[in-house]
C-alpha cells in the first residue's frame, strides 16, 4: 500500500511540474503576443505620422498658393479700378 502511495505521490509531482511548465509557456506566449501587437501599433503610428506630415505640408503649400492668388486678385482689382477711373 505504501508503494502505491509513493507511486501516486510521484505521479502527482510529475503532473504538477507539467502543469507549471504549461503555465510558464502560456505566460511567454502571451508576452510574445503583446510584443507583436506593440510592434504592429508602432508601425501603424509611424505610417500615421507620415500621413499627417504630408497633410500639413500640403496645407502649408495650399495656404501659400491661396495667398499668391489673393495677391493676384488684388492686383487685378487695382488695375480694374484704374481702368474704370479713366
Amino acid at each position: 500500500m505504501s508503494e502505491k502511495k509513493a507511486d501516486l505521490a510521484s505521479i502527482m509531482q510529475v503532473l504538477q511540474v507539467f502543469v507549471l511548465a504549461v503555465g510558464l509557456a502560456g505566460v511567454f506566449v502571451k508576452l510574445g503576443e503583446g510584443q507583436a501587437v506593440q510592434r504592429q501599433n508602432t508601425g501603424q503610428l509611424e505610417e500615421l505620422k507620415d500621413i499627417v506630415q504630408s497633410l500639413v505640408q500640403s496645407q502649408v503649400e495650399f495656404a501659400a498658393t491661396d495667398a499668391a492668388h489673393a495677391e493676384r486678385i488684388d492686383a487685378l482689382r487695382t488695375r480694374l479700378d484704374r481702368i474704370e477711373s479713366r
